[in-house]
């Protein structure tokens, strides 16, 4: 049987969520506290790894077992008194074998968090990328425009042969500004993305509310398909998966 999780999580403590030998990571901890209730060898299947120090409000997993969940609600909360605290598992439903948590996913929102400080606030560390810049939001929020639609987004990741292409498309783009305009939101929606695509897009935003690259070198840095070209890739603890989409 199959069943789909939605975890939240605070990743300042976590090498990440893929499971790796002798550090601690956030499918090691849900691993090591289904098998304990199931007393099965148990391998969730994550829409998405996220790296060290990222978070996520609604990362979803699957796994299999061959045992009947019959109280969900008993279930989770069994599950969550297992898990340290900085993960919380929110919801639990039953899926078709066919479903996938990785390849079924209809759209992805992301959202980086960038406070705006000229001190160290060490408080807000580990969960936004602090800037001393002054930055022009105006700016940013018109060259975010440029990578709405599908484009290929080489420009903006990584390099890994083992990635067929490169090309994604973003439903949705924009920036929400809060705390009396110290919290920069940068919101992105789309079909996927590629690893580090949404802090390497942030980075040059930054950058050109900056003032060291123009609003309309947002739309060229695309098109070079040339990572170099692009702003500096942010630090992960600003960087949180909002949520994930299925086909119904």
């Amino acid at each position: 049987m199959r069943y789909l999780l939605t975890i939240s999580y605070d990743g300042s403590d976590f090498y990440g969520f893929q499971r790796q030998n002798d550090l601690v990571t956030i499918q090691g901890e849900l691993e090591k506290a289904l098998h304990t209730i199931l007393q099965e060898d148990i391998q969730i299947v994550a829409s998405g790894r996220t790296d060290a120090g990222v978070h996520a409000l609604g990362q979803v997993a699957h796994f299999d077992t061959t045992k009947e969940i019959k109280d969900i609600s008993k279930f989770i909360y069994s599950l969550n008194s297992l898990l340290p605290k900085s993960i919380d598992v929110l919801k639990m439903e039953l899926k078709d074998d066919d479903f996938h948590a990785r390849y079924s996913t209809k759209e992805k929102t992301y959202i980086y968090k960038i406070y705006l400080s000229k001190t160290n606030e060490p408080l807000k560390r580990k969960y936004f990328h602090i800037c001393s810049y002054d930055l022009d939001i105006d700016k940013m929020k018109q060259a975010i425009k440029a990578i709405i639609g599908e484009h290929d987004f080489k420009a903006f990741c990584v390099e890994n042969p083992q990635i067929k292409t490169t090309i994604r498309e973003i439903y949705d783009a924009h920036i929400e500004v809060l705390d009396g305009g110290k919290e920069i939101d940068i919101v992105l929606t789309g079909n996927g993305f590629l690893h580090n695509m949404v802090r390497s897009i942030a980075g040059t935003l930054v950058d050109i509310g900056r003032g060291r690259f123009t609003v309309e070198d947002m739309a060229k840095i695309l098109e070079s398909k040339n990572h170099q070209k692009a702003g500096k890739t942010l630090d992960g603890c600003g960087l949180y998966l909002y949520s994930v989409k299925y086909s119904a």
